[in-house]
């Protein structure tokens, strides 16, 4: 493979690294995109509909991948994992492992976008994912979904803050996409199967984004999806159903019913490779472990992370695919500009 010695190099193939190659590559300079996968799109790839028009994941990805195969300036390094990453004499220097044999290169500029894990749902053993069949995590419902509309439900229940703002689980972070990807879900359920009783279980509802309001009230309104505020205590198996103990919390009593299908809405949590490589070039984490940014006031970029490196996409926070894009592209243009400031116009 070509040595990119004046390229720029995006760490994370998930659609914030896909934007951010994509929009390097457009002002004509070589981008190295490399991910620990066999496959370009991170999760998204193996989502269904996304909030909020309903966009396939697959569909988003093979568009962009696309893109990416057409462009001569880009280089993709699947199966590949950034083992170190340093700085030196206004480069960056990256270590790749990829089948065992180790390799260098050297890069103008860097953007890391290595995503976020999903938070498991076992560690709510109260809710018995793992071992009792039907309780699966949004995340499964994505990866199910065709099959999941398919199966004959008469009633579901979706349980939000699986694993966010609950701080005797070290998870006190509102990880901020669950509401709409629960509303979203359980939409879809009641359209492939209007006679099923949908309920989702909720401390609040957070549809801070555009039309996220209006998306979430149709949902309850046109679907008749029923919200109740309240927690959840309990999932018990029993005559090949599920039992949920819950307590409706604005009426103040308990209350009981069952189920055939409970959608778990677990959090985003700080990607394992995330760590390292913002330690050795210098960067922080916040204290749950998501990038740290630089004051406003102290960059040019709000993706900036450290002198000629950047980051985009979750593993700065919890966001949505439309936020991730937006990210991959803010990170492009700083990329961009750093260049333009510091090195001139290299290539």
């Amino acid at each position: 493979m070509k040595m990119l010695n004046e390229g720029v190099l995006v760490i994370g193939g998930g659609v914030a690294g896909m934007q951010a190659a994509i929009d390097i590559a457009a002002s004509g300079r070589e981008v190295a995109l490399v991910d620990k996968d066999k496959s370009l799109g991170g999760h998204v790839k193996e989502y269904g509909a996304l909030f909020p028009d309903l966009t396939v994941g697959s569909t988003l990805v093979k568009q962009k991948a696309q893109i990416i195969k057409e462009n001569s300036k880009i280089t993709v390094m699947l199966g590949t994992e950034v083992d170190k990453l340093q700085q030196a004499d206004g480069t960056i220097i990256a270590s790749f492992l990829s089948s065992g044999n180790p390799k260098e290169q050297i890069f103008t500029a860097a953007v890391i976008a290595t995503g976020f894990d999903n938070f498991n749902g076992k560690k709510y053993g109260e809710y018995g994912y793992g071992r009792y069949p039907g309780v699966i995590t949004g995340i499964d419902f994505e990866h199910q979904e065709e099959a999941i509309l398919k199966r004959p439900i008469k009633t579901a229940v979706f349980i939000k803050c699986v694993g966010s703002r609950d701080r005797s689980k070290g998870m006190p972070y509102c990880s901020k996409i669950c509401c709409m990807y629960t509303a979203k879900q359980a939409l879809e359920l009641k359209k492939a199967q209007p006679k099923a009783q949908v309920y989702v279980f909720y401390m609040d509802i957070r549809s801070n984004f555009k039309n996220g309001e209006e998306f979430v009230r149709g949902a309850m309104e046109n679907q008749h999806v029923k919200y109740i505020r309240g927690r959840v205590g309990k999932v018990i198996p029993t005559n090949g159903r599920l039992l949920i103990r819950a307590e409706d919390t604005l009426m103040g009593v308990p209350l009981e019913l069952e189920a055939d299908l409970v959608v778990l809405a677990t959090a985003m949590v700080p990607s394992q490779s995330t760590n390292s490589l913002v330690s050795q070039v210098g960067g922080k984490l916040d204290t749950n472990g998501f990038i740290l940014p630089i004051p406003m006031a102290e960059s040019e970029n709000p993706m900036s992370l450290t002198k000629g490196i950047f980051y985009a996409g979750a593993c700065g926070f919890p966001c949505d695919v439309k936020d991730a894009l937006n990210q991959g592209s803010a990170a492009a243009a700083g990329v961009l500009g750093y260049l333009q400031s510091n090195r001139g116009a290299a290539k």
